[in-house]
């Protein structure tokens, strides 16, 4: 070499590495598959002292499916939208159109009101029930103010509730429901009583005729028990009622309460209720039993002790007091032969048999006067 240098010897190839003499060179032939590059990697040889590092795979958390994004996935969910879309369009355009020929019929003579029918209630005739509604003329089946003949025939206060039932082409049926008596008021002013509705509401006076031996109150609880419907008695006279107007009294806003309260085990025994003030609410039971409630407070406590006393001294109860139900109050028959009252405004309770008990009779008469003291002695009877 020019530099002095001696050429280094290159190790001559092994004979079965190095091709035979003579022989032409073998093309490489081309591969019918490419090899994977993770293939390739796996199986070439490692160099010694070196390491590859290894590759990362994101793994879906568990339980959630990878989404595979392909053009045609995405295709078809457009496919879907632009479909659900024109279906929206569709279906909008049908109500539009409707909301249209409705409108226009509304407001020609087509269908046109000639004819109202309407059916009799227990108070109401026909003819008032059509007089009361009014229904405009020139109204259609279509146009019907429903509120406004509603409100019309509310001015009698029988009147619950109203429904309207179309008979194409010309032809509308009123019916009306009557509202239900909740009650029969005796007022404190003169032999009168009138019907109390459903939500508190006055409806009319009750026609009853009372005689000059007859008791007002009695009669009226008669014709609360045929009814089926409650009696309340000693109003205050200051309440003036008014046909249709809501009840504006504390005392009888006090009686509803307790009539809303009472469960049915002691609601279904009682037959009046007395009135007179808000303090001095009681009941009348139909074993004849009167019972001082007092003003509607605590009024699932005086529930409980009312149905135990009830219970526990069953047929010998004149009166009991749960004004105060931590420290209530009775009176009991001294005999064993008692007759049960029929409950007419508490006049008649329990009665002993035996005249010759006079201690009984005494304890007997002091119940029916229905006084509210509410002290009790040792043995918790009343004094």
């Amino acid at each position: 070499m020019a530099d002095g240098r001696k050429p280094t010897k290159r190790s001559a190839p092994t004979g079965a590495s190095r091709p035979a003499a003579g022989s032409a060179r073998p093309r490489r032939s081309q591969p019918s598959q490419r090899v994977a590059p993770a293939t390739r990697a796996a199986s070439a040889p490692k160099a010694s002292g070196t390491s590859r590092p290894k590759a990362k795979l994101s793994t879906p958390p568990a339980g959630e499916v990878p989404q595979r994004k392909s053009g045609a996935n995405r295709r078809g969910s457009d496919v879907v939208v632009r479909r659900g879309i024109v279906a929206g369009i569709v279906v909008a355009a049908f109500l539009l159109v409707a909301l249209v020929g409705y409108l226009v019929l509304s407001y020609t003579p087509a269908f046109t009101i000639t004819k109202v029918e309407t059916t009799a209630t227990k108070h109401i005739s026909r003819a008032s029930i059509a007089k009361l509604a009014k229904v405009p003329k020139g109204s259609t089946l279509l146009n019907l103010d429903e509120d406004k003949v509603t409100r019309n025939l509310k001015k009698n206060p029988w009147v619950g509730s109203v429904t309207y039932e179309r008979k194409y082409p010309d032809t509308v049926r009123i019916v009306v429901r009557e509202r239900k008596v909740s009650a029969l008021v005796v007022m404190s002013a003169g032999d009168v009583v009138w019907y109390l509705g459903e939500g508190n509401v006055w409806i009319e006076p009750a026609s009853i005729k009372v005689g000059e031996s007859d008791s007002i109150d009695d009669l009226a609880l008669a014709a609360a028990q045929k009814a089926g419907v409650m009696l309340i008695t000693d109003v205050p006279a200051s309440i003036t009622p008014v046909a249709g107007s809501t009840v504006n009294s504390e005392v009888l806003n006090g009686v509803a309460s307790y009539r809303e309260q009472f469960g049915e085990k002691i609601s279904s025994q009682i037959v009046s209720f007395s009135a007179g003030s808000v303090d001095s609410i009681g009941c009348t039971l139909k074993s004849g039993v009167q019972v001082s409630l007092g003003s509607p407070t605590n009024i699932s406590s005086k529930e409980a002790v009312l149905a135990q006393i009830l219970e526990k001294f069953q047929g010998k109860l004149t009166y009991v007091n749960v004004r105060v139900p931590t420290r209530p109050a009775y009176r009991l028959v001294d005999s064993d032969e008692v007759e049960q009252g029929t409950g007419v405004t508490g006049t008649d309770a329990a009665q002993d048999k035996s005249s010759s008990d006079a201690s009984s009779s005494d304890a007997s008469s002091s119940a029916a006067s229905g006084d509210g003291e509410t002290g009790s002695n040792a043995s918790g009877q009343d004094g």
